[in-house]
């Protein structure tokens, strides 16, 4: 296994120096070191120690507040500090271990046992989350339907490699396709599950199922609501295109607006028209129908992007995202999506990715440019 990489926060510099020492003699590398949150929280994103060592009392900013505020993805965090009595609150915040000074050589190495121990663990675990990422992006659609007239796309970002989001683009028949985006509760590998699990049986219902947009996503719901429990739900739109009449019919089971740009016109916001899949066996949903006009762009996308939020906690919110798909009205639809993803994570730059991300777009060219 690799060397240990620690950081040490504490404003005394005899305690740093100490920690040092005995961090050097137990073969750690010690990466950095500060006297104050400030300064550490940014050495500590710039370094990306595996253990951060941090006392509890400091000047302006405590240890347990610092490490409350520590940005995904988390070193392991060891508390180091003069007074037993913040243990409580220190483990609150999952930490590894609490040392009461003075430190112990030996009280140090069973710490330093217990971080290896779960770094080892860890390391199994990523592995497996790169090989279900791997998979997870397999069974994603690797393009969208050609559609003569239209061009579309779709990108999504796992937050934690293995991830809820999920789209589908599905040709039914000569003039019919169908696209769709969802979003699962939660984030990571069970969410991933339920997602990889609900595009098939979407693709399954599209192909095989007569009926409406409304059947099918009924038949979605039920299906969710009979193989998992009441908390794990998904939002979705479920969109149903008529090549033949330029016609867009949606349901919206509990999912973000449905931004529909139209050049010299109002935007268009197709809002939920049913509840979230996955709560109650016999929802009712509605669908909404708009005409495909001629240089519109249509957007769904997860809530990662609109609720992505800078160091400051604001949101990227939806007047950006209707700002930014107005002023690349003119840009292709990947484009489009590469652009709306690239500025969310340049809005939350340092605050960490706090959900998957995820968008479709399809836009329809101006008759003069269809044969372009």
């Amino acid at each position: 296994m690799a060397k240990l990489r620690a950081f040490i926060v504490d404003d005394e510099p005899p305690a740093r120096v100490r920690l040092r020492q005995l961090l050097a003699e137990a073969d750690v590398t010690v990466v950095g070191d500060a006297g104050d949150a400030v300064e550490a929280r940014a050495a500590i994103r710039d370094t990306s120690p595996d253990v951060v060592f941090l006392d509890i009392e400091m000047p302006e900013t405590s240890g347990t507040e610092l490490a409350a505020s520590l940005t995904e993805p988390r070193p392991y965090i060891v508390f180091a500090t003069a007074y037993d009595h913040y243990a409580l609150a220190a483990f609150a915040l999952d930490a590894t271990d609490y040392l009461v000074k003075p430190i112990t050589r030996a009280r140090l190495a069973g710490t330093l046992a217990r971080v290896r121990e779960r770094l080892s663990r860890h390391s199994d675990l990523e592995r497996d989350l790169v090989a279900a990422s791997a998979v997870q992006a397999l069974l994603l659609p690797q393009s969208l339907p050609l559609m003569r007239g239209y061009d579309s796309a779709a990108l999504t970002v796992a937050a934690r490699g293995v991830g809820g989001d999920f789209f589908v683009g599905q040709q039914i028949g000569p003039q019919r396709v169908v696209l769709a985006l969802g979003d699962v509760s939660g984030k990571g590998m069970p969410a991933g599950l339920v997602a990889s699990s609900l595009q098939a049986r979407i693709e399954t219902v599209a192909r095989h199922v007569t009926g409406t947009a409304i059947d099918v996503v009924s038949d979605v719901n039920r299906t969710l609501v009979a193989t998992s429990d009441t908390a794990r739900y998904a939002t979705l739109v479920y969109g149903d295109i008529d090549l033949a009449s330029n016609l867009l019919t949606v349901v919206n089971a509990g999912h973000l607006p449905v931004i529909v740009a139209v050049p010299d016109a109002p935007t268009q916001l197709l809002a939920s028209t049913g509840p979230a899949l996955g709560i109650l066996a016999d929802a009712q949903f509605s669908s909404t129908r708009v005409p495909i006009a001629p240089g519109a762009t249509i957007v769904i996308y997860s809530d990662g992007v609109t609720e992505a939020t800078n160091t400051a906690g604001e949101e990227f919110g939806e007047d950006r995202l209707m700002a930014l798909i107005a002023a690349h009205r003119d840009s292709g639809a990947e484009a489009l999506c590469r652009r709306i993803i690239d500025a969310v994570r340049g809005h939350a730059h340092g605050a960490g990715a706090g959900d998957d991300i995820t968008v479709l777009a399809l836009k329809r060219a101006h008759p003069t440019h269809q044969d372009q």
